[in-house]
């Protein structure tokens, strides 16, 4: 069955928000994970209490312009998995696809950091 993305969305917008303000951090995989060629997976895991955490995985498959989303809790079960949709048939499926867009954009920005990486780079420019 496919998963209803209106049920996800205050997920998704809390996720987006939170990691603009900075306070939901996102990361590259550890060494030993599995890549794979044209995707990208960044992570980021919420909660410190035994029990009561829960990960998020967002992956770009950068070839077919698709955006991944999923949510597991503190065992590893899957929670949630959705996948944004080029060709969206509800409004409430085009928002979530561009909140995934939007999520994706920010965890890679903030994991790969580009911000502090293109100061450098202009700081280097600075003194050519």
């Amino acid at each position: 069955m496919k998963p209803n993305p209106t049920e996800y969305k205050p997920i998704i917008k809390k996720l987006v928000q939170k990691t603009r303000e900075g306070r939901v951090q996102w990361q590259t995989p550890t060494f030993g994970s599995i890549q794979y060629e044209g995707v990208d997976t960044f992570l980021s895991g919420l909660g410190s209490e035994p029990g009561e955490t829960v990960s998020f995985t967002i992956t770009a498959n950068r070839a077919e312009s698709v955006r991944s989303l999923v949510m597991k809790d503190s065992n590893g079960s899957e929670i949630f998995a959705i996948t944004s949709n080029d060709l969206p048939t509800s409004r409430d499926e085009e928002e979530v696809s561009m909140l995934l867009d939007e999520l994706y954009d920010v965890a890679r920005r903030q994991a790969l950091r580009v911000e502090q990486k293109l100061e450098l780079a202009s700081s280097l420019l600075d003194r050519v």
